[in-house]
């Protein structure tokens, strides 16, 4: 049985106590490497820009003294199957577990900020699946105030966001926090869940609910009743952005009380100027908060973070849509460490540039402990 050093399980990121308590899905006489060293090779390996097995393997015969200080090594370097073969076995729902108690562990060290959690889906592109030809997709949660993520679960397709959703968020700690979803999750189910955890919610709407979407573009166009504005302006790179922002009560919604918690509506108009041309976008969202319209205008753009903070970097950074892993769970658990080693990144050291911080981990033993010690 290996052991993970007293420095490690008292250091305030508290990830491989986490790790410890998965339960190991080989048989006995397979076990020659145990769970946690496999884990543990395979996350600081990921942190370190090694995409591939045996770039993992190698990076770790190659930093092994270093690991030595932080984990029993005695039984040597996984081979690149075993690394493979467990990550298959590992059932992607008990890593996804911890890693939300170990996201919910650290929200409480750095205290009771008001959040914006932000819930949506990515899909795996990388490879054609030998079971089923249909994209492993990923429901995410990600807190868009603190760059972190939160927890995932993965689904069978975009459709299953719907039902996953609610089981989500029934994992994740709300209080206090505003959950935002894109329109296909615009659901009464979701929303009931969000206030049942005393969250608030922030729903796009489109026409996928019926004549609900008619209805609030009618409210905002024709009765007006009991609005508020506000508006911003953002220049970058010779593109300037306006958003305004108008929001007004939903009393007068035929429906209200069939959506928990609802409050008010809000619409925001979007004006980009760029090399001489003028595109404009209007959307439109449901709400229970009780806000101003400049809040609501700072958390609805808030839900994009999630795009540029988290999938993007994914893809351009970890290369995951690139990954060639086939097997399902496999995918899925390599997920979730890049996620974690994401949210760790995004935090040491923030004005460096993500690659880089990578790269340092790879080449500099000292930031790499930095990295795994959580010393921000």
């Amino acid at each position: 049985m290996s052991t993970v050093s007293v420095q490690l399980l008292q250091n305030p990121l508290t990830l491989f106590r986490q790790f410890e308590v998965i339960e190991d899905p080989r048989i006995e006489r397979h076990k020659q490497y145990p769970l946690i060293n496999v884990l543990v090779f395979a996350f600081v390996a990921i942190m370190s820009d090694q995409q591939s097995w045996y770039e993992i393997r190698a990076f770790c015969l190659a930093n092994l003294d270093w690991f030595s200080k932080y984990i029993d090594i005695s039984a040597g370097v996984p081979s690149h199957d075993t690394f493979r073969r467990v990550f298959s076995l590992l059932n992607p729902e008990q890593l996804e577990s911890v890693i939300i108690a170990w996201a919910e562990e650290t929200r409480l060290q750095k205290g009771n900020e008001k959040r914006i959690i932000v819930l949506d889906g990515k899909s795996l592109r990388g490879v054609a699946w030998k079971i089923n030809q249909a994209q492993l997709h990923i429901l995410n949660a990600w807190d868009a105030t603190e760059n972190q993520f939160l927890g995932q679960m993965t689904i069978d397709c975009k459709t299953n966001e719907i039902t996953a959703a609610p089981k989500l968020l029934k994992n994740l700690s709300l209080e206090g926090a505003v959950v935002t979803v894109d329109a296909i999750m615009t659901q009464k189910e979701i929303a009931k869940t969000v206030i049942d955890q005393k969250g608030d919610y922030v729903m796009a709407l489109k026409g996928n609910q019926g004549s609900l979407y008619e209805d609030v573009q009618f409210y905002f166009t024709s009765i007006g009743e009991g609005m508020h504005c506000a508006r911003s302006v953002e220049k970058n790179r010779g593109r300037v952005e306006i958003r305004t922002c108008t929001m007004g009560p939903a009393n007068w919604l035929e429906n209200k009380d069939s959506w928990v918690g609802l409050r008010n509506l809000f619409k925001i108009e979007s004006e980009v100027y760029y090399e001489g041309k003028t595109t404009k976008e209007t959307r439109y969202y449901m709400t229970s908060l009780e806000a101003g319209a400049s809040e609501v205008l700072t958390i609805a753009r808030k839900h994009w973070s999630i795009e540029n903070g988290l999938h993007r970097s994914l893809d351009m950074v970890f290369k995951e849509d690139a990954s060639q892993e086939h097997d399902r769970n496999a995918a899925a658990n390599l997920s979730i460490l890049r996620k974690v080693a994401l949210s760790l990144m995004k935090a040491i050291d923030p004005h460096k540039k993500l690659k880089l911080k990578m790269k340092e981990c790879a080449y500099s033993p000292i930031f790499r402990s930095r990295c795994l010690m959580g010393e921000f």
